[in-house]
């Protein structure tokens, strides 16, 4: 009987092939993080956070070359530069190769106004990962497996639960505008196709927790993605065309003001989305006005 349940305790230590394998795939990930974080800008001021609640997964929008440049040196407005770099921790490529940019005991400046459950200025408590890649298209598997890896690594070193793996555009938040006269979600949509289980992440929040207790408004669309709700806070717009019924908000949503969406006047005039203000005034724009964004 003893012998028995030698043999037993023997084999239940054994890992098996599969937890070897895994294992040893992890471990190989991690060595082969490319280090990129001499890239970063000079004149990015490094501050160092006091702590770590979030894990927070971003899409850049954009490609890779794009994407490391940005999240290294820094965002350029008409030439001139807005920011300085330092924008992410980590990035992780279509093909699924990750770059360190930036040393995980830095803030990094990738959340910019946010709240999540009353806690604002989550740069400063989070942790923050950009798909090379875009919102409304799909996420690679490739993507998804260095994902797991890295985040199930952080989630152990910060102590940290599924929950606190947030998406930019469920944290993000808007002041109030011309067209909502409340603080409200909807800022950013980034990220909004992040599939958790491909993440090896299990349920996420079943609600927004800054909404329900009044601090927000609701974003229609990120409330049916998340939430699996439809809490209608504008209309939606049919048509590309502003018209008595259908404003520029309810066209462009969160972009109505980007430098990147333009209007086109029943004159032929075309004016980029932050210049309409000064330009025309929000509430000046003329019927028949055709609104192009992404």
């Amino acid at each position: 009987m003893l012998a028995s349940l030698s043999v037993l305790c023997v084999l239940i230590l054994i890992p098996s092939r599969s937890d070897a394998a895994r294992s040893e795939e992890v471990q190989k990930y991690h060595e082969h993080i490319i280090d990129y974080r001499s890239h970063l800008n000079p004149r990015f001021h490094k501050t160092i956070r006091k702590s770590t609640q979030f894990i927070i997964v971003h899409t850049s929008e954009c490609d890779l070359e794009k994407t490391l440049k940005i999240v290294s040196e820094g965002k350029q407005d008409r030439g001139r530069w807005v920011s300085r770099g330092g924008h992410a921790h980590y990035v992780i490529a279509p093909d699924g190769k990750t770059f360190s940019i930036l040393d995980e005991k830095y803030r990094a400046n990738h959340a910019g106004l946010s709240m999540w459950n009353g806690i604002t200025g989550l740069n400063s408590c989070s942790v923050g990962i950009e798909f090379v890649g875009y919102h409304n298209k799909t996420i690679t598997k490739s993507q998804y497996k260095s994902a797991n890896y890295l985040i199930q690594a952080l989630k152990t070193k910060y102590r940290l639960h599924d929950r606190a793996v947030l998406t930019h555009s469920q944290v993000a938040y808007s002041k109030p505008n011309e067209w909502v006269s409340k603080k409200h979600r909807g800022r950013k949509y980034c990220a909004s196709n992040f599939n958790r289980k491909l993440a090896g992440l299990g349920l996420s929040w079943s609600y927004d927790p800054d909404v329900k207790a009044g601090r927000l408004l609701p974003d229609p669309m990120l409330s049916a993605v998340f939430y699996k709700t439809e809490l209608p806070v504008h209309k939606t717009a049919s048509s590309h065309m502003i018209d008595q019924d259908t404003s520029a908000w309810a066209i462009a949503g969160n972009k109505y003001d980007d430098a990147n969406t333009l209007y086109r006047l029943p004159n032929g005039w075309v004016i980029s989305g932050n210049r309409i203000a000064s330009r025309v005034g929000w509430h000046s724009i003329p019927d028949g006005t055709y609104v192009y964004s992404d």
